[in-house]
């Protein structure tokens, strides 16, 4: 057989190799190393999937199939270049997904060989913030009890209370408010849907089959729609930069969430806070307030 003249073409063995990756995922790969990184040759293939060369060389032939101005061949540097008229070919070659994944490699939440960065910044830093506690097991008894629909007794430690407090809860979901993950369960205490942070969770219980239906939580279901805009109390260069920061169009940008995470976006937003801050730290405002003001939930005391 004749020796192809081919450089850095055969896979590393340090690797854990890669599960039946789809093609589809392969020309992702492609599409994001030639958008982030400008060029691209097989043996990037072949050392982050562990597949074999030809297999390499198919998979770059279908990506020119399908984007054919985006790449072409550099003799010199033996590699393929994006074009001038480079164009992603897929969503998951977007800045934000290549912010977050860069975000993930740097919280050592994402491994080298789970992310197609391959360049990044060397001085790289996000605000370090206290981890928040998540038992395993009580995580697995409630996956469990959502994937059969069952109930659960809790042992469960309010910060209004100062003794713990065990209730039987139905639940369905799971929320993040950019801090902690919630549980959302139907409260058989309560006779009401609501959130329980997952780290209070102290101790689970299956009890078996719930009445309880997921789709009878009408705030979890119920989609709101925040307009935002920048401050009104803010210099128009100030709301100019605001604008340019969300990306605004006629200074105004849509936000959906569900109307059982609108009290944590709010919040979120800084929009809520008693003595409310300078406009410069508010920097947003809804202008339909009023509109939403009737679905803003009432959070008594767990």
């Amino acid at each position: 057989m004749k020796k192809t003249n081919q450089i850095d073409e055969t896979p590393t063995t340090d690797v854990t190799p890669a599960l039946r990756w789809s093609q589809e995922r392969r020309l992702q790969f492609i599409d994001f190393r030639l958008q982030w990184g400008g060029k691209l040759n097989r043996a990037d293939l072949t050392r982050f999937f562990q597949i074999s060369v030809p297999q390499a060389s198919t998979d770059i032939r279908q990506y020119i199939e399908r984007a054919p101005g985006n790449l072409a061949y550099d003799r010199s540097s033996r590699v393929y270049a994006a074009t001038p008229a480079f164009s992603p070919l897929f969503e998951t070659s977007g800045a934000d997904q290549y912010m977050t994944q860069l975000l993930a490699l740097e919280q050592q939440t994402l491994a080298p060989m789970q992310s197609f960065v391959e360049m990044h910044p060397a001085l790289l830093a996000s605000v370090d913030l206290p981890s928040r506690r998540i038992d395993e097991q009580a995580l697995k008894m409630l996956l469990r009890a959502i994937s059969e629909q069952g109930k659960v007794n809790v042992g469960y430690q309010s910060i209004a209370r100062d003794e713990p407090l065990l209730r039987d809860i139905s639940p369905h979901a799971f929320g993040h408010d950019g801090m902690r993950w919630h549980v959302r369960a139907y409260c058989h205490r309560r006779n009401g849907f609501r959130d329980f942070v997952l780290g209070r969770i102290l101790t689970v219980e299956l009890l078996g089959a719930s009445d309880i239906k997921a789709r009878d939580d009408l705030e979890w279901h119920t989609m709101i729609e925040l307009q935002l805009t920048p401050d009104p109390e803010l210099s128009e260069s100030q709301r100019r930069g605001v604008e340019l920061d969300y990306g605004m169009e006629n200074g105004q940008i849509a936000l959906v969430c569900r109307q059982a995470m609108l009290f944590y976006t709010v919040r979120a937003l800084n929009l809520e806070l008693d003595g409310q801050p300078r406009p410069q730290q508010r920097q947003l405002a809804i202008a339909n307030l009023e509109e939403i003001r009737r679905y803003l939930p009432t959070f008594g005391q767990r």
